[in-house]
C-alpha cells in the first residue's frame, strides 16, 4: 500500500500497474462462470464447516455418544476446519503436478465419503477419523486450488472489481450456512443427526461436480509457480506478519462461529432459537462480505479488515458480554456475521499486494498454514474458556473478552503490515518484476516507523495501480 507524496511514486505505480493490464476484470464470460463456480465451492466446503455448529449442539446435548466430552467434539470441528488446509504447501504443489480440477475432484471424493461414513458412527473416534479428518483433507483440496482463481480475473484497486469478486464468492459461505443450518435443522430433529449428515453429504457432492465444469484459470497467462518450498517467500516480512493477523483472527473467529449457538442455550432457549442465532451468522455473512469487498476495492484491503477487526472487538466488548435475550443474540450475530470473516475476502488481494501472481500459491500456502493450524485448537481453546457449572450466560464471560482482544491484535498486526508494504514499496519503485520486488530487504523496525507516520494524501487514499499486481 502507497500512498501519493510525489509524481515519482505515481509514475511507478504506472509502470507496476501495466504488469496486469491483461486481466479481463469483467462479469461475463468465463470469468463469471468461474465465480459461480468458485460460489458454489464455498457453499458446499465451507458451508458444511459452518453447520458443525448444529451437530455440535447435538452432540454435546442430546447424549448421542457413550461418555460425551465437550472438548472432543470441539476438536472434531477443528480437524473439519483445518485438518486439510495445514497441508497448504502440499495441496499447492499438488496442483501443479496433478491440474486444479483434478485436485478439486479428489477433494470432492474425499468430502463426500467421510460425510457418509460418518454417519454410520457410533463412537466418538470414528468421528475424529471420518467428519474430522476425511471431511477436513476433502475441504482443503477444495478450497486452496479455487483460492486463486479471482484474482486472475479482476483487477485490484479503485478501478478494478477483485475484493468485490471476493466478497460474492465468499458470502457463499454464508448462504451455505443458511442452507446446512435451517435445512438440516428438522432433518435432524424429525429424524436424525444420521440422515441430516447423510443428506447435506450428498448435495454438497453434487454442486461440488457442478462447479467443477464452471471454474476455468488464466494460468497459461500468469504461469503461477507451484513450489512446496521457496526460500524468499517463506523468509519475507510481509508474509510473517500476515500469519500473525490470520493467527489473531481465526482464534476469535472459531471461537465465535462454534459457540454462538451454545450461548444462546445459556440464555435459557431451546433447539431452534439456537440454530436461528447460528444462522443470523451465515445471514450477515451473505450481506457482509460483498458490501466489505466493495469497501475495500475503494479503501484498500487492508484498511477494511483493520476497521472490519475493531469493530468485532467492540461488539464482543460491548454486545456479547452483556448480552441476556434472544433479540441481542440475533443482532450481534446479524453485527460479527458481516464483520468477522473479513479475512477470507481480504486474505488473497492482500497476499497477491506482498507476493504478486506467479507465486501467488506459494504465499497462501503460508496463509494455509497459519489458519489451519490455529483452526485446529481454536475450537476446543474456545470450549476451554467456558465456564464450569449450571448453564448460564456469565460463563461465556472468558470467551467474549478472548474474542475481544483476539480481533483488537488482528487490527494491530495489520496496522504493522500496512507500514511494511509502505516502506517496502519505497525501496522498490525502481523495481519491474515480482521478483526484484521480493527480494526487497525491509525490517519490522522500518515497518513499525511508517505505521506510526500515518501520513495520508488528500486526493489519493492510496496509489492504486501498485497495490495487487
Amino acid at each position: 500500500m502507497v500512498f501519493t507524496e510525489d509524481d515519482t511514486n505515481l509514475e511507478s505505480a504506472d509502470r507496476k500497474a501495466s504488469l496486469n493490464d491483461d486481466i479481463p476484470d469483467k462479469f461475463s464470460g468465463w470469468g463469471l462462470l468461474s465465480l459461480i463456480g468458485c460460489f458454489l465451492f464455498n457453499v458446499n466446503a465451507w458451508g458444511l464447516v459452518n453447520a458443525y455448529a448444529l451437530y455440535l449442539q447435538a452432540y454435546i446435548n442430546d447424549d448421542l455418544f457413550p461418555n460425551p466430552n465437550k472438548l472432543e467434539f470441539a476438536a472434531i470441528g477443528g480437524f473439519l476446519f483445518g485438518g486439510g488446509i495445514i497441508f497448504g504447501p502440499f495441496i499447492n504443489y499438488l496442483v501443479g503436478v496433478l491440474g486444479m480440477k483434478t485436485v478439486i475432484l479428489l477433494g470432492t471424493v474425499i468430502q463426500f465419503v467421510g460425510g457418509l461414513l460418518a454417519s454410520f458412527c457410533t463412537k466418538i473416534w470414528q468421528l475424529y477419523c471420518t467428519q474430522g479428518i476425511l471431511q477436513g483433507i476433502g475441504t482443503g483440496l477444495i478450497v486452496i486450488p479455487t483460492i486463486i482463481i479471482i484474482p486472475q480475473w479482476f483487477k485490484e484497486g479503485h478501478d478494478g472489481k477483485r475484493n468485490y469478486a471476493m466478497g460474492i464468492t465468499c458470502a457463499g459461505a454464508g448462504i451455505g450456512g443458511i442452507v446446512y443450518n435451517v435445512g438440516m435443522e428438522p432433518i435432524l430433529r424429525h429424524n436424525s443427526w444420521r440422515w441430516a449428515l447423510r443428506t447435506q453429504t450428498i448435495m454438497a457432492a453434487v454442486m461440488n461436480i457442478l462447479s467443477i465444469f464452471l471454474i476455468r484459470t488464466r494460468s497459461k497467462n500468469i504461469k503461477p509457480i507451484y513450489k512446496f518450498y521457496d526460500k524468499v517467500v517463506y523468509r519475507t516480512v510481509g508474509i510473517q506478519m500476515m500469519m500473525v493477523w490470520e493467527i489473531f483472527t481465526m482464534l476469535g473467529y472459531m471461537t465465535l462461529m462454534y459457540n454462538l449457538g451454545d450461548f444462546t442455550r445459556s440464555l435459557g432457549y431451546g433447539n431452534k432459537e439456537a440454530s436461528v442465532v447460528a444462522t443470523m451468522v451465515s445471514v450477515g455473512i451473505v450481506y457482509g462480505r460483498p458490501v466489505i469487498g466493495r469497501i475495500a476495492d475503494y479503501i484498500g484491503p487492508i484498511h477494511a479488515s483493520i476497521l472490519a477487526s475493531w469493530f468485532v472487538s467492540l461488539f464482543s466488548f460491548a454486545m456479547w458480554i452483556s448480552c441476556k435475550n434472544y433479540a441481542t443474540a440475533i443482532v450481534f450475530a446479524l453485527f460479527v456475521g458481516s464483520l468477522m470473516g473479513t479475512i477470507w475476502l481480504t486474505m488473497a488481494t492482500i497476499n497477491a499486494e506482498i507476493i504478486g501472481l506467479r507465486k501467488f500459491g506459494i504465499g497462501m500456502s503460508m496463509s494455509w498454514i497459519a489458519v489451519g493450524g490455529t483452526g485446529l485448537v481454536s475450537p476446543v481453546i474456545g470450549m476451554a474458556l467456558k465456564g464450569d457449572g449450571p448453564t448460564n450466560r456469565i460463563q461465556y464471560q472468558h470467551p467474549a473478552i478472548f474474542v475481544g482482544l483476539c480481533y483488537f491484535g488482528a487490527g494491530l498486526s495489520l496496522c504493522i503490515l500496512r507500514g511494511w508494504i509502505i516502506a517496502r514499496n519505497k525501496h522498490a519503485d525502481n523495481c519491474d518484476t515480482e521478483d526484484e520486488r521480493l527480494r526487497v530487504k525491509v525490517s519490522i523496525h522500518d515497518a513499525i516507523i511508517e505505521m506510526l507516520k500515518f501520513k495520508v494524501e488528500q486526493k489519493l487514499l492510496f496509489t492504486w495501480g501498485q497495490c495487487f499486481t
